[in-house]
């Protein structure tokens, strides 16, 4: 059953963005009042890559502005073209990137063949994930108010902290502008699928204000017949969504800058049952919700220092029904999680010369979990903290060439077991001939510390466990004069990998067995003309499971995607874009065999058109051949659908 959005929830929207409205005139009149800087000034800071409370280390858009790693974003003209859901739609046309599936109903990433409990998600900086089971679903970040995504792969800042084998992916949602913005959008779909969004943003003297609110509703999705011909309702896919976030900036001067951030999400959704490769499971949502607030902000230190600061807190709240059969009517049990984050971090960037800077970054976090099997029964609480110190020195040693080198100390405050440290170190060479082209070498070792399901679970946890850890050699390349084009070798190790082992009971229980490499290389090329755009992106990776002699699971070795636009009468557009993934395989535990994930493509196509200025109507048509696919057994993507939307930018 649908939960119903709450009354109070209404309020806050209306609030929001009467707030917003109210402030319109009033940020007209300070624009108004403001307008005599100096041109060549703006020009001049404009160069600089800009300096935001949302972003942990600054990226900028040029290749000499490229962090020690490599960097993907994905900004506001991509993410309008595609037209996504949520963040899965926008991360499935990532180079190295791999979005599946699978189990749970979760939407979940791969990056170089690494899964999500190895990736660090974050959301204006504040990490994002359920902190018992340590990993992430990307269709709980819907795309109302988001700006950019970067996403990072290969060897990453220290400032980080651990857990980020796999890469980081930072979701930056939209600033407050110089003049009000108010835009409303809408789409409806197969099966009952709606959406509706609001997003708008205003500014007055030093105060400013970026909100946004997304609702999105379902009666769930069909998916191909394996055989071919026609489709079949997937039973327990429905789904009800609502997404509400605002950020009020107080600006005191060009050098300091407050953030209060507050968000919730609140859904109700069922889990499909997996259609082969394991007992089905009769399990719904009635209740998936995420509450969040962090503030802070960045302050100058003298001269060019700067120091970040956060403080955030996290709230899961989660209700899971078990039926016995798939008729949904008799209730097995009802299992609630109340789970939380909270931490804070500083980050300082200290240049010390004309040719060095250092940066130095301090992390806190302690998770909760209380879990509780069925209502009236006992609550089971665990608990567990990080702390995370890491120092990086910049130095350029010649006009072209800098020299990078960073350490980093992890230590986890274990609920049971004691603690364990960990001690990365990262090292690199930058060389930027001129502001197009960049060549970069790096090397580091990075950590991941078990999450509490891992360690603490009734049915097989191992307080022993210790951390993951892995090694990271990357080569990288990018050039940006006439056309984008940007590759990468890579060569990474991993040790001490976690996994569940069957017992000679029958049991389960985790330990620390697994030793794996990934090798491969990525190529990304972008080229923009009047009346044509075009990306494309290539992934080859040798992904192996050192331990027991085989291919590491449902990670192709190939994967291509696309986007192709053109562009005609300057008010519409076709888009179109595909996937490829080669053969992969998948060992079934249950059967101590590896299964086959055959190769699969996948075509979307967008058609919009813009009636005036500030208005935009757009068709999607996913699946574009209803290809039958599947990213992890058992589990087939929808099949063909068709959305129909608009956009209408009331302000801007």
């Amino acid at each position: 059953m649908k939960r119903p959005v709450h009354p109070r929830l209404s309020i806050l929207v209306l609030a929001l963005f009467s707030g917003l409205l109210a402030l319109g005139p009033l940020a007209l009149s300070a624009q108004d009042q403001s307008s005599g800087k100096a041109q060549e000034q703006k020009e001049k800071e404009q160069e600089k890559p800009v300096k935001i409370t949302e972003e942990i280390q600054v990226v900028g858009k040029m290749p000499k502005d490229i962090p020690l790693a490599t960097v993907y974003m994905i900004v506001p003209t991509q993410l309008d073209q595609i037209k996504p859901v949520d963040l899965s739609d926008v991360l499935r046309y990532v180079p190295g990137a791999l979005v599946t599936f699978g189990n749970k109903d979760t939407y979940t990433l791969k990056l170089r063949g690494l899964d999500a409990s190895r990736i660090l998600l974050l959301v204006d900086g504040v990490p994002v994930f359920e902190p018992y089971f340590g990993t992430f679903d990307l269709k709980t970040i819907s795309v109302g108010g988001i700006d950019m995504v970067q996403v990072t792969e290969g060897p990453s800042s220290v400032l980080y902290g651990p857990n980020t084998l796999g890469g980081i992916v930072n979701v930056i949602t939209r600033r407050p502008g110089e003049k009000p913005y108010l835009s409303l959008t809408g789409s409806y779909g197969d099966d009952n699928t709606k959406e509706v969004g609001l997003d708008g943003s205003a500014r007055w003297d030093k105060f400013s204000l970026a909100a946004s609110a997304m609702y999105q509703d379902s009666n769930g999705f069909n998916i191909p017949n394996a055989t071919g011909g026609g489709e079949t309702p997937l039973a327990n896919s429905h789904y009800s969504r609502l997404n509400v976030s605002s950020k009020l900036y107080y600006t005191p001067s060009d050098s300091t800058e407050i953030m209060i951030n507050g968000g919730l999400y609140q859904s109700d959704y069922g889990m499909p049952a997996a259609l082969f490769t394991q007992m089905p499971r009769y399990w719904t949502f009635p209740k998936w919700d995420r509450y969040t607030l962090n503030a802070g902000g960045f302050t100058s230190l003298g001269g060019d220092s700067i120091l970040r600061f956060r403080t955030y807190y996290v709230n899961y709240y989660n209700v899971l029904d078990w039926y016995t059969d798939p008729t949904m009517t008799t209730l097995q049990s009802e299992s609630t999680y109340n789970n939380s984050v909270y931490g804070g971090f500083a980050l300082a960037e200290i240049p010390t010369g004309r040719t060095n800077t250092i940066e130095a970054s301090f992390l806190y976090q302690d998770d909760v979990a209380r879990i509780q099997d069925n209502p009236g029964e006992p609550w089971d609480k665990y608990s567990q903290g990080m702390t995370s110190t890491g120092i990086e020195d910049h130095l350029r040693i010649f006009d072209k060439w800098t020299l990078i080198g960073g350490l980093s100390l992890d230590l986890i405050h274990k609920f049971i077991g004691g603690n364990d440290t960990s001690l990365n170190p990262l090292i690199g060479l930058k060389f930027t001939p001129n502001d197009d082209l960049d060549f970069h070498v790096s090397f580091a070792r990075k950590s991941m510390f078990p999450s509490m399901r891992d360690l603490y679970s009734t049915s097989g946890g191992n307080p022993d466990l210790v951390p993951e850890s892995g090694t990271s050699l990357e080569f990288s390349g990018t050039y940006s004069r006439g056309i984008f084009l940007t590759a990468s070798i890579f060569f990474n190790r991993f040790r001490n990998f976690i996994d569940s082992i069957v017992l000679p009971d029958g049991t389960h229980e985790f330990f620390n067995v697994g030793r794996a490499h990934i090798y491969g290389f990525e190529i990304q090329a972008q080229k923009s003309l009047s009346w044509f755009s075009a990306t494309l992106n290539y992934t080859y990776l040798v992904p192996q499971d050192d331990t027991d002699d085989r291919p590491l699971d449902a990670q192709s070795k190939s994967n291509l995607n696309f986007n192709a636009a053109f562009m005609a009468l300057d008010k519409l557009r076709l888009e179109l874009d595909g996937l490829f993934g080669s053969t992969s395989w998948w060992y079934n535990t249950s059967t101590s065999t590896d299964l086959t994930i055959p190769s699969y493509f996948n075509l979307d196509a967008v058609v919009s058109y813009h009636l005036r200025s500030p208005y935009e109507i757009f068709a999607k048509m996913g699946n574009v051949f209803n290809h039958y696919f599947y990213t992890e057994p058992g589990f087939p993507w929808r099949g063909r659908y068709l959305e129909i939307g608009f956009r209408a930018t009331i302000l801007d």
